[in-house]
């Protein structure tokens, strides 16, 4: 795996993302808090930019009129048709076994955001 030193760590704000070249790769980057997340930038659905989409948490319901919003911050929502993908993982919230987007591994090291393709 290559090291791909994006930018210093404070240039992303919590909440915040943006859009690096990995390699040839369109790659985003998240920042939850202290937690960064770096995801190909592309829907597999459509094709969709996810710089365009935003990030947020997920609803999940356990039985009917019950439900929890669950992990704010932790998933990416594609702007054409508001599929949802859990940053880390790159699965789709609603086909986690046939919908799955490349995530990429991402350090702080001092004060450098790095990625790793």
């Amino acid at each position: 795996m290559t090291r791909n030193v994006l930018c210093k760590k404070n240039e992303i704000k919590p909440g915040e993302k943006r859009v690096f070249k990995v390699s040839r790769a369109s790659v985003l980057v998240v920042r939850n808090g202290d937690t960064f997340y770096a995801i190909r930038n592309v829907c597999p659905h459509q094709g969709a930019s996810f710089e365009k989409g935003y990030t947020g948490g997920v609803v999940r319901a356990e039985d009917v009129n019950e439900f929890c919003f669950e992990e704010p911050g932790k998933h990416i929502y594609c702007p054409w048709h508001r599929w949802s993908f859990d940053l880390e993982t790159g699965c789709s919230e609603h086909d986690p076994d046939n919908q799955k987007v490349k995530t990429y591994d991402v350090k702080v090291e001092g004060e450098d955001l790095v990625v790793y393709a």
